[in-house]
């Protein structure tokens, strides 16, 4: 049986755990929504270093809903669907803000830093690199006025325990 989180698209015969979110797309809003998601996984016993990535990739994700989606509008609403399913963080965040321009995701750009004065590193465009580092299926869409974007992060099961 194939199932849906909020509108996306899990695995079949979903196991574990999963959360829906709902909350305004203000900085201090996503850091207190990041806290309280990051001290529920670990109550889970997920390993800390697939949390940490989780964390970094929403906070990414997240801090560019806030600066760049709802830009011209202020603030918006934030939906965001967890799941730990078999052996992996499923992700999926909508927005109803501006879309991403030419309505794709930005190319992941690579740059040396060591190779650049940093002074001269350019702005923008880290924080993709990074998203697509640490995830997989990385998807965007805009359907009619909202944004959705989803990743998995795959965790090693060696060191979760049975949910």
């Amino acid at each position: 049986m194939t199932s849906t989180l909020g509108g996306g698209f899990l695995p079949p015969d979903p196991i574990g755990w999963s959360c829906q979110r709902s909350f305004t797309a203000r900085p201090e809003v996503v850091t207190r929504e990041l806290v309280g998601l990051n001290q529920t996984l670990v109550q889970l016993g997920l390993p800390t270093g697939q949390l940490f990535a989780l964390e970094l990739v929403l906070a990414e994700a997240l801090n560019n809903v806030v600066e760049h989606a709802y830009r011209d509008q202020g603030h918006g609403r934030i939906e965001m669907d967890i799941a730990v399913w078999f052996n992996s963080i499923h992700c999926t965040l909508r927005d109803w803000g501006a879309p991403m321009p030419n309505g794709c995701l930005p190319p992941a750009r690579r740059h040396a830093p060591d190779k650049l004065d940093v002074q001269a590193l350019p702005e923008g465009g880290f924080g993709w690199a990074l998203i697509r580092d640490m995830t997989r299926d990385l998807t965007y869409r805009r359907q009619g006025r909202m944004n959705r974007l989803s990743f998995v992060i795959d965790l090693d099961m060696e060191t979760v325990p049975p949910l």
